[in-house]
């Protein structure tokens, strides 16, 4: 998602909004001028007076990015505060696009397009007006969708007259309807409605009654629990826990540079991470208290609350302020030094060395210094990086992210706050040699241009089978492969050698990473190395990472924009989640135990329409859920003994919201039950949309996508072929761009149907 300019520095100006209910035939939709500086979250309101609504339900925006606006707390899933949005640095120019959706049940579809941006003139931008639109709305809540709706209007049209039935009780009588549908078409006629009439002016008169909330704009990113998908857009990552809650912002802002960096390396490098799983909340926070250094931190930072007055972080947290107090120089006086030895048990970080408590006494009794007292320096150094300790002049204090130890969530949010922290820190850049050496401009342009094979090699053992090893040399021996032999070569192996060895030292402190075996080279003199002398530089033995570490390695990629979905977290996720989710499972046992646990949590009919309406769209990361939604319609169908998700899927094939007619008549297809009127959406809009997300990864990665398929069953490559010269007829948006690429991709296999391909690209272009 870009930055755009802060709303702050414009001068004012209004929006001129069409916002259209998508699925309605005749169409229906309001023409609005709003303020261009209001929050999202006054859209929603104004949204809720134009088309009716009793703003009963849950509802979210979500732009052409895949950035989510909504209340905080309210939508379930991670998304920016529409509140703290502006309209003007989510839509900023004319054409821009996004999508409101109001009612997670129903799921009331509006698209919200700029039509213009322009100077408010005088009286202009005090409130909200409507200029226009099509087709009155009913009391439609709760009325099951569009498709509801659409049901109910017919039967108004048709002259349906619901009955009623009177009910007597206690000597009073009144009158009942079977079911809302029956209610609320009995009030149709009750107030003459008439579906055709529209008064713009009635609109604005019920908006002068909306609030108009103003923010003055926002700078976005990634935000927390989404990631950056390969078709560019942003997602909602299954099970992500998104950033540490309790993140301190200056911490977060002394990552800024580390994980920015991250991020585009692995940008670069196109990663894809495989569905992985992990323990559950409890099983992570006992093996974080497992982990003696951190734990030493941790009482570390509540020892030096002192004895203070109590009072509550800005997070809820009670912790005492009193602290304790420093030399000068910055270090405890020898005296509290001995006592957090022993008061906050530091010993316990090597009990061999430290365990008895008489040698203990003895020994620390001969320190007159805090700095020479071995024992503290690591507890002491990871309080102050976590920031569990605070040291405010010449005393150290409780931090603010010093977690309750009895807090299994913030234990363990601390936890992984601070390996996500070091392991980005230590993998971004190579490590330069100290001394003249390190100074050299070409050392440390060669150390700029390496490969981030460590942190790489951090993403392979992530994806293992749980207990798998990885051969260190071996793969980073693979990652250096093109780089010639001679001194360049040995100086990048060399100061990989001293990466690998940090990061995995700090990940086995953190009780993150295990190792077995193997020396390296290591503090090898560098001229000697540049000389062919010296052992190999790079490490031997083996490396995995463990399931506490792993979930420590899940809170980076999230923060840098990695996909990384967690198996078993789709439960509660809404339809789109679970669609753009499926790919990444390696094992298809797992991606159906998936489908299984969410198709469980809800009936037939209603996965059968989120399914259907989360493949609305016509872009890449709209086609991607597409190609998986038949494996969980699949699944619907098979559980679906009313057949009320067939109905589902008869009304929505002869809709004209696109993608989702054609996910719904392809299926009817498969089944042998075609829609009727379905050949407008043929298998030829299907194979062009299918290619689509392909064809944007790269000529290779559509190559292999045409090739793959089932052994006794029809390849893309063959459906295509049988098609080619029919597939510019497709209509699809973007069937130029996908029938080029085709024929790029085809060419090397096939160049008579290269041709074909191109001479339908070129129709293609000159149908629009």
């Amino acid at each position: 998602m870009t930055a755009q300019h802060s709303s702050a520095r414009r001068a004012p100006s209004v929006h001129l909004l069409k916002v259209q209910l998508e699925g309605m035939k005749p169409p229906v939709w309001r023409r609005l001028v709003v303020p261009s500086d209001i929050a999202l979250g006054s859209l929603h309101d104004v949204i809720q007076v134009a088309f009716g609504w009793d703003d009963a339900h849950l509802h979210a925006f979500e732009d052409r990015s895949g950035g989510r606006y909504a209340p905080p707390g309210d939508f379930g899933v991670p998304a920016f505060d529409e509140d703290e949005a502006a309209l003007a640095d989510v839509l900023p120019r004319a054409g821009d696009r996004m999508d409101y959706t109001y009612d997670f049940g129903d799921d009331w579809l509006h698209r919200i397009a700029v039509e213009e941006v322009r100077p408010a003139q005088e009286g202009e931008g005090k409130r909200a007006v409507c200029t226009g639109g099509r087709r009155a709305m009913p009391a439609a809540e709760d009325l099951g969708g569009v498709w509801g709706l659409a049901e109910l209007l017919q039967r108004y049209e048709d002259g349906e007259r619901p009955r009623p039935v009177v009910v007597r009780d206690g000597g009073e009588e009144w009158v009942e309807y079977d079911g809302l549908h029956d209610e609320v078409l009995a009030g149709l006629y009750e107030e003459g409605f008439d579906p055709a009439a529209f008064d713009p002016a009635e609109v604005t008169r019920a908006l002068a009654g909306a609030r108009l909330r103003r923010v003055a704009g926002t700078r976005r990113g990634v935000p927390a629990g989404m990631y950056r998908c390969e078709c560019g857009e942003l997602h909602p990552l299954p099970g992500g826990a998104g950033r540490p809650a309790d993140a301190g912002r200056e911490d977060l802002v002394g990552r800024e540079d580390e994980e920015g960096a991250l991020s585009g390396l692995l940008g670069v490098a196109d990663v894809r991470l495989p569905a992985v799983r992990l323990p559950g909340e409890a099983e992570l926070a006992r093996a974080v208290r497992e982990v003696p250094a951190f734990m030493a931190a941790v009482r570390l930072g509540h020892w030096c609350a002192g004895r203070g007055a109590r009072t509550a972080s800005a997070e809820g947290r009670s912790r005492e302020t009193g602290g304790r107090e420093l030399t000068p120089k910055g270090l405890l006086r020898p005296k509290l030094a001995r006592q957090a030895v022993e008061e906050a048990e530091l010993w316990r970080i090597d009990p061999e060395e430290w365990g008895h408590a008489e040698v203990r006494a003895a020994r620390l009794a001969k320190i007159r210094s805090a700095g020479d007292m071995e024992v503290l320096d690591l507890p002491w150094e990871w309080a102050l990086n976590c920031g569990f300790v605070e040291v405010d002049g010449t005393r150290a204090r409780a931090g603010a992210d010093l977690p309750d130890e009895d807090d299994d969530a913030a234990l363990l949010t601390a936890w992984q706050g601070a390996v996500a922290g070091a392991a980005a820190e230590l993998s971004v850049t190579l490590p330069l040699p100290a001394g003249p050496f390190g100074g050299l401009p070409q050392l440390r342009a060669l150390a700029d241009e390496a490969p981030p094979l460590v942190f790489l090699m951090l993403l392979t053992a992530y994806g293992l089978p749980e207990g798998e090893w990885l051969d260190v040399a071996d793969y980073l021996t693979d990652g250096l492969e093109g780089l010639p032999e001679g001194p360049a070569r040995v100086l990048v192996s060399a100061f990989l050698a001293e990466q690998y060895e940090e990061t995995a030292g700090v990940l086995e402190l953190f009780g993150a990473a295990e190792r077995e075996g193997g020396e390296t080279g290591e503090g090898s003199d560098l001229t000697l190395l540049l000389d062919g002398g010296g052992p190999d530089p790079l490490p031997a033995g083996r490396f995995r990472l463990t399931p506490l570490g792993r979930s420590g390695l899940h809170t980076l990629l999230v923060r840098v924009g990695i996909p990384a979905p967690v198996i078993g977290s789709l439960t509660e996720a809404d339809a789109r989640k679970l669609l753009a989710s499926l790919p990444s499972y390696g094992s298809e046992a797992d991606a159906a135990q998936e489908v299984t646990d969410w198709l469980a949590a809800r009936s037939a009919a209603d996965a059968a329409v989120q399914v259907v309406d989360a493949c609305a769209g016509t872009e890449p990361a709209d086609a991607l859920r597409r190609l998986q939604a038949p494996r969980v319609l699949a699944a619907v169908l098979e559980t679906d003994a009313a057949g009320r998700a067939k109905q589902v899927l008869h009304k929505a094939a002869v809709s004209t919201v696109t993608g989702c007619s054609h996910a719904a008549a392809s299926m009817l297809r498969r089944i042998g039950e075609p829609a009727e009127g379905e050949a407008a959406w043929g298998l030829e809009w299907m194979l062009v949309d299918g290619a689509l997300p392909f064809a944007r990864r790269g000529e290779q990665a559509l190559r292999e996508r045409l090739l793959t398929g089932p052994a006794d069953g029809p390849r893309p490559l063959g459906q295509v072929a049988e098609r080619a010269d029919d597939l510019w007829r497709a209509g699809h948006p973007h069937a130029g761009e996908v029938l080029g690429a085709l024929a790029d991709a085809v060419k090397p296999v096939d160049k008579a149907l290269a041709k074909r391909l191109r001479k339908a690209a070129f129709k293609a272009g000159s149908a629009k």
